[in-house]
């Protein structure tokens, strides 16, 4: 089935038409969350008030998860596949997807604290972009919006924003600290076993900060991880990450808050040509400057701008898929202005980006002799975006146009609308919908390389007369509570259309030592759409579940094929119980997922699988939480032990202070 845009807007239309149905004096609905999103409207909203699709995972939720990575503590939202990922620090992120379309190509944006990052640990060659950016220690939530989100944040928003948001400076002086450990076996291969098949991973963790001074507040935050992985050897990786963070209160209108992250991650390697195959040492500086003004304080200011860096080494010495060594990131400067009053809020911002890439690959060819390429490339964007947040009806029906102007220096001029609306049908019943276009520029493999670039048994030559990947994605969602708001269920179809995907397909030449070459073109069309479900049932403050469904069709219109690593299906249920009077809690976590394919070809298949994980906890004081962690308990190979040792069975026990 293939929607047009004129279908879209012509069905947002209708839905907000329909509120002049409902009378003026129809009860707004209240809601128990205190805590605000910003990520799908660059403005302040509580949960239930915003006006496009987003999912929070909370502080609280990480407490109970068992995971140890953003990777892995993804897995049960809806539209999100990381299923075929492990929850070691390397885990590769070729494989996560959200709606069907892939993380590491760059079709997901992955944002801290509102800003890009590039590449750390699991991201799958120099091009790649990793999820697993910082560890789970410091992080105070994750907000996912689904769709395009261009309109905001340019490029490769295309799929949809995922934005890790880290702690914040305390309102009372507080410090915390945190230790785990487990063991964890590698399943076999192809009834092959791994050597050493049991190993170990640990975590270390330690925090405190406060207000400091008159009007001003630190927070500081080291954390420090290791693991083994899951190749056939075992190869210690670890990483070591530094968060600062600053805030002055300068005048009752004025403040500056400044940030800092240093992270350092290797994977060891025992061979005498390299002590590491991934060294990556990465750099982040912020700053911002809010003011607001005005009777009421509804207008603010924001002057923001950060620094990112990454210095990087991929592979050895003779390694096949080469020896990259170099540096990769963003510098950006933005100014945002919110006008916030009782029916509108107008958003208009400017900013400026700046990619920079520099750094060299080595060739080792089968025939022992070499060869070099680089990447030295400087991408400017220049951009200006303007949103309106119309809410009409006593605030139950609100509409949302937007866009953003965007000069890429590669690419020119982009323009991407989005529209987005909201109907509170009824006090219990909210209605989402929103039509927009998505802009992805290539990757730096498809479009930069300066010559040809050996991966494993071909070359890859980039194309620089690639076209940027444009898509239109629908998505209409309805979020229903029942039983006294104890029962909230949230139903949602998208469908996305995607032009000019570019693919990588064979030239039908061959370098010098006869390996074949292949290279990038705009050939290929997708389509895919979705239905996801998700629900929350609260029996009362000792019990509740959450629960996900997802089924999904993909679609590559040149070939009919799969598009690869999107399962048809995928079921989770989560329930948790805490026994109130000896301050013990359990949460349960059961996931299956269908049939998926690893190749675009469609011929490699991963099978359908289940997955059970649980964690245990208990508060002995307000001081002390312990907990025991059982992954993957039933030591499932994912339905990919044909190609793939994957991290099987491991139990873990953690340890929580805080004062």
């Amino acid at each position: 089935m293939r929607l047009s845009w004129k279908f879209g807007i012509a069905l947002l239309s209708a839905l907000c038409l329909a509120a002049a149905a409902f009378a003026e004096d129809a009860p707004r609905r209240t809601t128990e969350v205190e805590e605000y999103v910003v990520t799908g409207t660059r403005t302040r909203h509580t949960l239930e008030d915003v006006p496009v699709e987003t999912r929070v995972i909370t502080r609280e939720d990480i407490d109970r998860s068992p995971s140890k990575n953003i990777l892995d503590i993804l897995n049960t939202v809806p539209g999100i596949n990381t299923t075929l990922l492990d929850d070691v620090i390397g885990s590769d992120n070729l494989r996560a997807t959200m709606r069907g379309l892939q993380f590491n190509e760059g079709y997901g944006l992955i944002l801290i604290d509102g800003q890009r990052a590039h590449g750390e640990l699991g991201a799958h060659g120099d091009y790649g972009i990793s999820l697993n950016q910082i560890p789970l220690s410091m992080v105070e939530r994750i907000e996912i919006v689904k769709g395009a989100a261009s309109a905001l944040y340019g490029s490769d928003a295309l799929a949809g924003v995922i934005n890790i948001i880290t702690r914040r400076v305390p309102d009372e002086f507080t410090t915390h600290a945190g230790a785990g450990y487990s063991r964890y076996e590698v399943t076999d291969r192809q009834g092959v076993s791994a050597n050493s098949s049991s190993r170990d991973a640990y975590r270390a963790s330690a925090g405190l900060g406060g207000p400091l001074l008159a009007a001003s507040g630190y927070y500081l935050h080291y954390s420090y991880e290791q693991d083994e992985g899951v190749a056939v050897d075992p190869a210690t990786t670890y990483r070591h990450s530094v968060l600062g963070r600053w805030q002055t209160a300068i005048s009752d209108a004025l403040r500056l808050d400044l940030g800092a992250n240093f992270g350092l991650a290797r994977r060891e390697l025992d061979l005498p040509v390299a002590n590491y195959d991934r060294e990556y040492d990465t750099y982040r500086f912020s700053g911002a400057l809010n003011y607001q003004f005005g009777e009421h304080r509804d207008h603010e200011l924001t002057l923001s701008g950060y620094t990112y860096w990454q210095d990087f080494i991929n592979g050895y010495p003779g390694f096949q898929h080469g020896f990259r060594d170099g540096t990769i990131g963003y510098d950006q400067a933005e100014l945002l202005y919110n006008w916030y009053t009782n029916w509108n809020i107008l958003t208009v911002g400017a900013s400026t980006q700046r990619q920079h890439m520099d750094y060299f690959s080595i060739n080792y060819q089968r025939d022992g002799g070499s060869s070099k390429v680089t990447v030295d490339e400087n991408i400017t964007t220049n951009s200006i975006f303007v949103q309106d947040e119309l809410m009409l009806f006593d605030h139950r029906l609100t509409l949302v146009p937007g866009f953003r102007l965007e000069d890429h220096s590669t690419f020119g001029t982009e323009f991407n609308p989005k529209f987005s609306a909201m109907l509170k049908a009824a006090p219990s019943t909210t209605i989402r919908g929103s039509v927009g276009r998505g802009f992805k520029s290539p990757t730096i493999r498809q479009l930069y390389y300066d010559g040809l670039l050996r991966h494993g048994s071909h070359y890859v030559r980039s194309n620089p007369d690639l076209n940027p990947e444009i898509a239109w994605t629908y998505s209409l969602n309805l979020e229903q509570s029942f039983l006294d708001n104890r029962l909230t269920a949230n139903l949602g179809y998208f469908f996305n259309d995607v032009n000019d995907m570019v693919v990588r397909q064979s030239t039908g030449e061959f370098a010098v030592d006869g390996l074949p070459i292949e290279s990038y073109v705009n050939v290929e069309k997708a389509q895919i759409q979705g239905i996801e479900l998700s629900a929350r049932l609260t029996l009362n403050d000792s019990f509740f579940v959450n629960a996900g469904f997802n089924y999904m069709d993909s679609e590559n219109k040149d070939t009919g094929k799969d598009l690869p690593y999107v399962p048809e299906y995928s079921v989770s249920l989560a329930p948790t119980y805490i026994f109130q009077p000896w301050d013990v809690g359990t949460t349960v976590i059961f996931s299956y997922v269908g049939k998926q394919y690893r190749n675009t070809a469609n011929t490699q298949e991963v099978g359908e699988h289940g997955i059970i994980d649980t964690r245990i906890w208990k508060n002995f004081s307000e001081l002390l939480r312990v907990s025991l962690d059982a992954k993957n308990i039933t030591n499932s190979d994912r339905g990919d032990g044909d190609f793939s040792h994957r991290m099987g069975r491991s139990i873990g026990l953690n340890l929580e202070l805080q004062f």
